[in-house]
């Protein structure tokens, strides 16, 4: 077991390249960002967990206007995916024109990837496998 999981940690492994997720020790469920309990049973004996990088599109919409930070980078995906170990996370979605979303296809495995915007600035992000 180790120490409450926070935020700031979950976001420094994106940047550090190694996604991570928190996972229940008392049932298996993997949690995304991390919570200081479980979802499923309600224990908070967690660990981290690697994540294999790949899942599902179970949903996307395209962000046309975003907040000041992201204003420069629109239009741009967000996906939510569904990972291999059960949990579902929203991330970037690269590799298809945002002008396009018919070509985007519900169900459509992807892989883990990230999206560096400026240095110091690394996304979580996933394309079509």
């Amino acid at each position: 077991m180790s120490e409450k999981p926070t935020v700031e940690e979950y976001l420094q492994n994106i940047q550090d390249g190694q996604f991570k997720a928190y996972k229940c020790v008392d049932c298996g469920m993997v949690i995304a960002p991390p919570s200081g309990s479980c979802y499923g049973c309600g224990s908070s004996k967690m660990e981290w967990t690697n994540i294999s990088g790949k899942g599902k599109i179970v949903s996307f919409t395209v962000i046309h206007i975003a907040p000041d930070a992201f204003a420069e980078e629109t239009p741009y995906y967000i996906a939510i995916v569904e990972l291999a170990e059960g949990t579902r996370v929203s991330a970037r979605l690269l590799g298809h024109d945002p002008l396009k979303p018919e070509e985007v296809k519900l169900g459509s495995d992807v892989k883990l990837d990230y999206e560096t915007i400026e240095p110091g600035k690394k996304y979580l992000a996933f394309r079509v496998a």
